[in-house]
């Protein structure tokens, strides 16, 4: 598992790695390719763009990557797509669905389309290349976090601190290495090529340690053939074989549940024939709730670290050779908060929880509140890095109370929405802060930060504050 949990947080590394950088490479490539700001923001629309694609695909593509043969010994590094004649026996069908196959194989093929990013942003060839490049690298960023976001809850729920902090320290130290590496003189595309090796060794990492071991293939195939019986039993006993020994299930068999929940595509099969895990999840009223806190909470987040410089240079009159370190700062408090919470969440009660996010948010929105009325360029970037601070633990803990309160088979596509919520929540706003400060002022920025601070905290304070069944 400790293995499987370093490949976890390389690749978020990798994911802020690349998601950071923008801010630093946009004034290069807008002058190589002679793109405005019009057509440099349409870059957040691909990638919002990108990580719907895989939000609506990945019950899709992980149902496709989990076919293989009942009677294969190991999981397939090539799925079972090529329709043959069923070939039904006391087995059960030919070809079944792997949970283990489809995680392994989504993970590699996901970090070898995000390791493409890197390859056609280094190419320059146009602005229209990378365009798609960002569609390219949310498309797999989206089936990435959907499959981790999954593994992390299961096994260790404060691994989705550390993770999503190592994607913010990602984010903050790739701009900084660019930087240097223009600096010195080095064309920006280098950068990329550069990073090319980080992520062969982080597909390489994720192939090994997350290809499923033979004894963990065993225990899946005994639990379908477990859950096959259960279906199948009559009056009349039945033994089963199974791969470790053999399986009586007769009258007497009580113990055994009509529906034995496999860790599969995200619901039980006896409900798939009637509905999917997709219409499931979008029926249920608190995953609604749960999309638009977030695409809120990721509109003032990136509202806020994307316009304060721009804030402090129009409103503030700021120094434009040391501003920029501003930002830096949100990050970095981000990724402390994020990691703390990792640290702290195992000790504390789902109630503590609940409230210590709910105190965060009250924070970061009086810190939103004093940007507006202070008029201090090194008070405003204090405040900004307790923003990042207090922020930090908001969505690793919206992850994690999600998975408590929704039902089980729903998890694999609600973590999924939930990421594309972030994505689309992180374009819309900033687009709309965008315009509107184009039009009125960049001093407007705040306005918008501040209703969406306002927003985010009143509607964390109506979630759940004790652990709830789930919500059916």
């Amino acid at each position: 598992m400790r293995w499987r949990l370093a490949a976890g947080y390389f690749a978020f590394f990798m994911c802020g790695w690349g998601d950071g950088i923008t801010g630093t490479v946009l004034p290069f490539f807008m002058a190589d390719f002679h793109v405005s700001f019009t057509m440099s923001s349409l870059l957040f629309t691909g990638t919002t763009a990108g990580f719907l694609s895989g939000t609506f695909l990945v019950e899709v593509i992980m149902k496709a990557l989990a076919r293989t043969p009942t009677s294969g010994e190991r999981s397939a590094w090539i799925p079972y797509l090529t329709p043959t004649p069923a070939r039904k026996s006391q087995n059960g069908s030919a070809v079944r669905e792997s949970f283990l196959q489809a995680q392994h194989l989504s993970l590699v093929l996901s970090s070898l389309m995000h390791a493409s990013f890197f390859v056609m942003m280094g190419s320059t060839r146009g602005y229209v290349t990378i365009f798609c490049a960002y569609v390219v690298a949310a498309f797999a960023r989206a089936i990435l976090c959907a499959t981790l976001n999954l593994y992390f809850n299961t096994v260790m729920p404060q691994s989705l601190g550390y993770s999503y902090g190592l994607w913010s320290f990602g984010g903050v130290i790739s701009p900084l290495i660019c930087q240097t590496l223009v600096g010195a003189g080095i064309p920006w595309k280098q950068f990329y090529y550069g990073s090319l090796v980080l992520s062969a060794f982080n597909t390489g990492f994720l192939t090994l340690t997350f290809r499923p071991t033979t004894k963990e293939w065993i225990r899946e195939c005994n639990k379908v053939k477990k859950k096959n019986a259960a279906l199948t039993r009559k009056n009349t006993g039945t033994t089963i074989s199974t791969l470790d020994g053999k399986l009586d299930v007769g009258p007497s068999d009580s113990h055994i549940p009509q529906e034995v929940q496999e860790p599969s595509l995200g619901m039980p099969r006896a409900a798939k024939a009637s509905q999917s895990a997709l219409r499931r999840t979008l029926s249920i009223p608190m995953v609604w709730a749960f999309l638009i806190f977030v695409l809120m909470y990721y509109g003032c987040e990136t509202s806020t670290q994307g316009f304060i410089v721009s804030y402090l240079l129009g409103t503030r009159h700021a120094n434009p050779k040391t501003v920029g370190y501003v930002a830096s700062g949100f990050w970095a408090g981000i990724s402390i908060g994020r990691f703390g919470w990792g640290y702290f969440m195992p000790k504390m009660s789902f109630s503590q929880n609940k409230w210590l996010v709910q105190a965060s948010l009250a924070i970061g929105l009086i810190m939103e509140l004093l940007i507006w009325f202070v008029d201090s360029n090194a008070a405003n970037a204090f405040f900004t890095s307790v923003i990042g601070l207090v922020f930090g633990p908001v969505y690793p803990s919206a992850l994690s109370l999600a998975t408590m309160i929704l039902p089980e088979e729903t998890h694999m596509v609600s973590m999924a929405f939930i990421g594309a919520a972030g994505s689309v929540g992180s374009a819309i706003f900033p687009f709309i802060a965008g315009i509107i400060s184009t039009s009125k002022g960049v001093h407007t920025v705040t306005y918008i930060t501040v209703g969406l601070a306002s927003c985010v905290s009143i509607m964390w304070f109506f979630f759940p504050s004790r652990t709830p069944g789930a919500m059916q």
